[in-house]
């Protein structure tokens, strides 16, 4: 009985944890200001709270949660509303009214929710915070696909009753994640687009489904669509060196094979057809002349044909590896490495760690200085004159220019301890002109 009795009296699980209060009001917190930022709601004209007041709509949260004691879990859901862009369209009026009609006959009978309409885009949208915890009997909203189907039918209709603008067949067909529109949009590489620039180039030079997924396989792709009980409902595609294989209904709907294979059978009935070109955002660069030699100049050859891959696109279809596009995107940041060891004259991977610790000595050095400065300015002889002060001042911050810039330094010496392998089994492979590329080109010039 003892055991029993000191593990439901455990303290760390009957005392309230005033940090978890701290974070939860943080995360409240920060929702909240988003949704509410004065400068997208035009100075808080159009927000409103329902079963809670605006401006203290957090604390009104915390109150249902402690009185029905659930602090804990999701705290809040998050969702937005849009609406068509164009001029004439809506007005901001208009859409906070739409906002706060779709709220109330969703949420406003067991729910606190607060709706902000942003006009800070394009278009205006609404914003809802709908706290997971029910004023009226305490139960947390849990939010099913049926859920998001009566939001949407709900919505639609609404918009209807307004003469708005609504999708009549909206698509069920899965797309590109946010996570990767974002990155995409940043330049940054994502696994999903270079499957996708592949399929785009072998799929315009393919007559066939049998030619398409030939040449797939010359450039090291594999397909899945069978199992060992038939034919598999969502068949993938696996790219070279990937671990596992990706669905093409994840790659979007211009992905399918049926609609690949459709796209190369128009392909035997027209004489030409062109190549999707892909744009990069880069810097101009002009490639140092001096002679180089080592990793500098395995570096500089590298990045010379990245740039002439961005800069100066080839007219004829040339195959880049995926490595390689991988490697496009980071091409200002490879340049800064090419620079840093040509100007430490570090010829070799082995010679990294040597710069390394120089540096490494010299932000101990310069941090064990600041340090000095500072006890200096808070201990207990402190400077009697206010040039004093301001000079210490002064030197204070030009000591952390210099450590900013060493520790700069720094990552860059692990970065090209970590990178200097690619780049030369990846400059390599664009040298020894691969098998791949040879088998394309040959099948253009057919």
């Amino acid at each position: 009985m003892d055991t029993v009795i000191k593990y439901i009296e455990n303290p760390e699980k009957t005392t309230q944890r005033p940090e978890r209060n701290a974070a939860a009001m943080s995360s409240l917190r920060a929702m909240l200001e988003y949704a509410c930022n004065e400068d997208k709601t035009d100075q808080m004209m159009y927000v409103t709270g329902l079963n809670c007041d605006p401006d203290t709509a957090i604390e009104d949260f915390m109150t249902v949660k402690r009185r029905w004691h659930k602090e804990g879990g999701r705290l809040a859901y998050h969702g937005y509303q849009s609406f068509r862009e164009g001029p004439g369209e809506i007005t901001a009026e208009e859409a906070h009214e739409i906002g706060v009609q779709l709220a109330k006959e969703l949420w406003g009978d067991r729910y606190q929710v607060v709706v902000a309409t942003h006009l800070n885009t394009g278009h205006f949208h609404n914003h809802f915070v709908l706290n997971s915890v029910s004023y009226s009997d305490g139960l947390k909203y849990v939010r099913f696909k049926s859920d998001y189907r009566r939001m949407q039918t709900v919505s639609d209709r609404i918009c209807r009753e307004h003469r708005l603008h609504v999708i009549d067949k909206p698509s069920n067909t899965k797309g590109k994640t946010y996570d990767e529109w974002l990155a995409e949009r940043e330049g940054r590489y994502t696994i999903r687009g270079r499957i996708r620039e592949d399929i785009d180039f072998v799929t315009a030079l393919s007559r066939s489904w049998n030619e398409f997924t030939e040449l797939m396989e010359m450039l090291g792709y594999e397909f899945k669509f069978h199992g060992e009980n038939g034919p598999l409902k969502h068949p993938g595609i696996k790219p070279p060196g990937a671990k596992g294989y990706f669905r093409f209904e994840g790659l979007g709907p211009e992905y399918d094979p049926f609609v690949i294979k459709q796209k190369t059978i128009e392909n035997s009935c027209r004489p030409g057809f062109t190549l999707p070109r892909k744009t990069y955002n880069y810097k101009e660069w002009d490639p140092p002349l001096e002679p180089m030699e080592g990793l500098p100049a395995i570096y500089r050859r590298y990045c010379f044909r990245l740039y002439t891959f961005v800069s100066s696109p080839s007219r004829k279809r040339e195959y880049i590896p995926m490595p390689v596009r991988e490697d496009i995107a980071k091409l200002d940041h490879y340049i800064e490495q090419m620079d840093f060891m040509y100007k430490h004259r570090v010829l070799a991977k082995q010679t990294i760690p040597e710069t390394r610790g120089s540096y490494q000595s010299k932000l101990d050095d310069l941090l064990a200085e600041r340090k000095k400065l500072y006890s200096y300015l808070r201990g207990t002889k402190k400077p009697e004159y206010a040039y004093q002060t301001s000079h210490i001042k002064r030197m204070i911050k030009e000591a952390s220019d210099e450590i900013r810039d060493v520790r700069h330094k720094l990552k860059l010496c692990d970065e090209c301890f970590s990178d200097c392998e690619r780049i030369v089994r990846n400059s390599s492979l664009l040298e020894r002109k691969i098998e791949p590329n040879r088998n394309i080109s040959r099948d253009i010039s057919r």
